[in-house]
């Protein structure tokens, strides 16, 4: 019996051409996964032209928004600034990714909060000052603002912002935009706090 040798099928000039440009191709693509993963997050959606109800600066809530396909807020419970507690929830493909709360507190409780307890209340996290106008502070994924506010009808005399999102991994990233936008946010929402006193002193 005689051994054959299976012939190479020979390739014309265009067809080895068409096959140098598909490898080239596949080793790009082949590259490309491995460097970003089989696919690249993207935030689909609109960003809210207001950050819960009150007029912020879209460059310091875009980082807190995660990627995704659909937004839906709870606009029925959108921040004010002039309700006992307000709570804004923000979802993304059907599920909350951002919460924002505005609380008062009762100047007879004791022992009065801090933003020390506050965060307490979410785990056991060192929080990290936010330096600014205000008394605030960061978590891994929050930021908080305690700011005097005397208020005899809700018998008040402290109010709180909270913002909730772990759409930052990086925790110093975190820390910067999350503390950016208390600062700020708290800021815009003093301006229609029903406060009898303005003062803002900290709060530690």
């Amino acid at each position: 019996m005689t051994n054959r040798r299976h012939k190479k099928p020979s390739l014309t000039p265009k067809q080895r051409k068409v096959a140098a440009s598909a490898g080239a191709f596949c080793l790009a693509l082949a590259l490309s996964t491995t460097l970003t993963g089989c696919s690249q997050e993207k935030r689909n959606y609109q960003l809210p032209s207001t950050f819960c109800g009150i007029h912020e600066k879209e460059s310091l809530y875009a980082p807190i928004f995660p990627p995704g396909d659909k937004l839906k807020q709870n606009s029925l419970r959108a921040l004010k600034g002039v309700e006992e507690s307000e709570t804004c929830d923000y979802y993304i493909d059907g599920y909350v990714k951002i919460t924002v709360n505005g609380d008062w507190y009762d100047k007879t409780l004791t022992p009065q909060p801090t933003l020390k307890s506050l965060i307490a209340e979410h785990g056991n996290y060192k929080p990290r000052k936010v330096h600014g106008r205000h008394s605030a502070a960061t978590w891994p994924y929050g930021a908080v603002s305690l700011v005097k506010c005397p208020n005899s009808e809700y018998r008040a005399n402290l109010y709180s912002l909270t913002i909730y999102s772990d759409a930052i991994k990086d925790r110093d990233e975190s820390h910067r935009a999350l503390g950016d936008l208390i600062q700020s946010y708290t800021s815009k929402v003093m301006k229609i706090l029903p406060c009898e006193d303005k003062a803002t002193t900290s709060t530690t």
